[in-house]
């Protein structure tokens, strides 16, 4: 059985440290949620309100020591932190060291409205604030928002993260640049043949990156993605080019190109797709 952890001032720190489908298949009914609290009156009726509620608790601290301890062992889906804790490290402090380990959400408890310390939470990037004293149904609705935006947010990582991998080893070289035509992103296929690396890349005008010529003058070439940038949203037609990588190396290549765009029509970014075309024998 996980313990519960409780807060003082009322404000909870949630972080999305489970992906999604396994999140709420360990919750225990609503969450597990770590108690961050010194006062231990207010620390006990929060717990109670939580047991109410069909939370499970992984553990009350009173410290922001304490409460870093335990948001390593017990693995809380949720913390409800007080910002204004005693001791070496405020709420605001403790949260941002979670933070920095965990990617667990956290909604403060307080009982201010001093807008400097609430500043200092917001820049946390708090999931929900609670003030003392609140009602049940305020402490379950805003822990639901919470443990929802952390469990699409831990989604997103993990689809961003297949699919930069799956862009990685794809065997075409693709290159993303955004609505200016600086470089977001480039495969492994992509930094072969073009000599860059895509730490180096980003943010540099496309046309630096990818350098072509006229595989018939020889002459300097506007490639697919930037004609695109120039014209109406949409799919490029495929045209063969000279590729120059950074080091001055020609490799003739087939590329084409296609554009990003919102739900409103307006260009957001736009992709050049291309491959080294080897000569007939």
């Amino acid at each position: 059985m996980r313990k519960a952890a409780s807060t003082r001032e009322g404000v909870v720190l949630l972080q999305g440290a489970i992906p999604f489908h396994t999140r709420r298949i360990m919750l225990h009914k609503n969450g597990h949620v770590l108690i961050v609290e010194d006062e231990l009156v207010n620390a006990a009726v929060i717990e109670h309100q939580l047991r109410k509620l069909g939370y499970s608790v992984a553990g009350t601290a009173s410290s922001g020591e304490e409460a870093l301890e335990l948001v390593e062992r017990s693995k809380p889906d949720v913390v409800l932190m007080d910002i204004q804790l005693d001791g070496e490290m405020d709420g605001v402090e403790t949260a941002i060291t979670i933070q920095k380990k965990l990617t667990v959400p956290v909604v403060y408890l307080t009982a201010t409205s001093d807008e400097q310390t609430i500043e200092r939470a917001r820049a946390t990037g708090a999931y929900g604030y609670l003030h003392k004293p609140f009602q049940d149904r305020d402490v379950h609705s805003t822990l639901q928002l919470a443990l929802y935006k952390a469990e699409i947010e831990a989604r997103i990582r993990d689809e961003r993260k297949w699919f930069a991998t799956t862009l990685r080893h794809i065997t075409d070289a693709v290159i993303g640049a955004d609505a200016t035509g600086a470089v977001k992103l480039m495969n492994l296929a992509a930094e072969q043949l073009t000599g860059w690396n895509e730490a180096e890349a980003v943010d540099r005008d496309i046309s630096e990156i990818f350098t072509v010529l006229d595989p018939e003058t020889h002459m300097p070439a506007e490639c697919a993605l930037t004609r695109l940038l120039h014209s109406q949203p949409g799919s490029g037609v495929k045209s063969s080019k000279v590729l120059v990588s950074r080091h001055g190396t020609e490799t003739t290549i087939e590329e084409s190109a296609t554009s990003i765009t919102t739900d409103t029509g307006d260009l957001s970014g736009l992709v050049v797709v291309f491959r080294r075309v080897h000569s007939a024998v």
